[in-house]
């Protein structure tokens, strides 16, 4: 009975393990944020960057988008409207951990990734799509 269950939870570790592999490897590429959804009441909106688009070279629009670029070795770059930041990241079952911020992935596919806050104040959801 007990070399039965021993190869149950055997199994069951090389399957969440494997599950967990398939996830990250999703995740490895370069995502564009194409949606941010919030809870805020709608009676009250929420501050904007306001960029004088006029002014802006055609090149430089590129850097008003917020990506994420995931590598294998565990390092994301993100470009959040031109700020541009490096830290690591790790992805246990479900949460995505962003340096020291901790998100729940609702849905990853080959072109779509959207994860929401973990115990934030607001309920924001961002989506994104896959450029590579």
């Amino acid at each position: 009975m007990r070399s039965l269950l021993l190869i149950l939870a055997l199994i069951l570790v090389s399957k969440t393990s494997n599950a967990q592999s398939i996830s990250k490897n999703r995740l490895i590429g370069k995502w564009v944020l194409v949606a941010k959804t919030d809870s805020f009441p709608n009676n009250i909106k929420p501050l904007e960057v306001n960029h004088s688009t006029s002014k802006l070279k055609k090149d430089s629009k590129e850097k008003l988008k917020t990506t994420l670029t995931f590598k294998k070795d565990n390092k994301i770059f993100i470009n959040q409207i031109g700020n541009e930041y490096s830290a690591t990241y790790k992805l246990i079952d479900s949460t995505l951990i962003l340096g020291n911020r901790k998100y729940i992935i609702v849905e990853i596919d080959k072109k779509k990734l959207i994860y929401k806050d973990k115990d934030g104040l607001f309920d924001n959801h961002y989506e994104y799509k896959k450029l590579e």
